[in-house]
């Protein structure tokens, strides 16, 4: 069965660019509009890794993963943030405070790039040794 992911950005064209780019590497895409979206579909679904932006109407991505994290069935869910503030994000340690984060990866961002810290994150093979990794990333 191919890992399940969510991607939760307002940007449709963000949202399309990553899903074309994860299901080529054979995962199993999910796409959010907005936080509150995310949300439920993490409830009904949950995924193996959430890619979300930090910048969005209502619920921003930091609140999103604190709410996940307050979760019993979600508290350990690996998480990327995209931000088109990264370095600035980082920086503040009062708006990420205690957020555990995989990853920040900074807008703009190679899809390709994306995908390869995803691999890391959910701990699969770093190098495209395995015949089924070789094959996705192939077409990535």
């Amino acid at each position: 069965m191919s890992p399940r992911i969510i991607v939760c950005d307002d940007e449709p064209h963000i949202v399309r660019a990553i899903s074309l780019k994860f299901s080529r590497a054979g995962f199993d895409v999910h796409g959010a509009a907005d936080a509150e979206a995310c949300w439920e579909l993490l409830l009904k679904h949950p995924p193996a890794l959430l890619i979300t932006d930090y910048t969005m109407p209502g619920m921003n991505g930091a609140q999103l993963v604190r709410r996940i994290r307050e979760s019993k069935s979600l508290a350990d869910l690996p998480v990327i943030m995209l931000t088109a503030r990264g370095f600035e994000l980082a920086e503040q340690s009062g708006e990420l405070n205690g957020l555990d984060l995989s990853a920040i990866v900074n807008k703009p961002f190679s899809p390709r790039e994306l995908v390869v810290k995803a691999y890391e994150v959910l701990g699969y093979e770093a190098e495209p040794s395995t015949a089924a990794y070789r094959d996705s990333y192939s077409s990535i």
